[in-house]
């Protein structure tokens, strides 16, 4: 989430926001991120982030050096740790080669 969403974004968005990450990363119905504490913060930094275009790795940065975000923190880590792409796809292209690969060679 970069600078300029998580600015635009109102209270009520930012509560769903929240609310549906916590859901997502909850296990056994405990959660890394305190919920309340997430929004609280989520609504402070808001405030206090430079008026400058900033990425979600510089918000990252900019929160693990003021060191009061504990919560936002923890968020940012957990999304740069979520896997981009679905590895089950890729097995599937190899399986598809290792048959077209058969089949090529039992064709007469």
């Amino acid at each position: 989430m970069s600078s300029t969403t998580l600015k635009s974004l109102e209270h009520s968005e930012l509560k769903n926001s929240c609310t549906k990450f916590a859901s997502s990363f909850s296990s056994s119905g405990s959660c890394d991120v305190d919920l309340n504490d997430l929004i609280s913060e989520l609504t402070v930094i808001q405030s206090t982030l430079p008026d400058r275009a900033m990425s979600a790795m510089d918000i990252s940065e900019f929160v693990r050096e003021s060191d009061c975000y504990p919560n936002i923190s923890i968020a940012y880590r957990i999304l740069f740790t979520m896997p981009v792409t679905v590895a089950s796809a890729e097995r599937s292209f190899s399986k598809l080669k290792l048959l077209k690969n058969y089949l090529r060679s039992t064709m007469s």
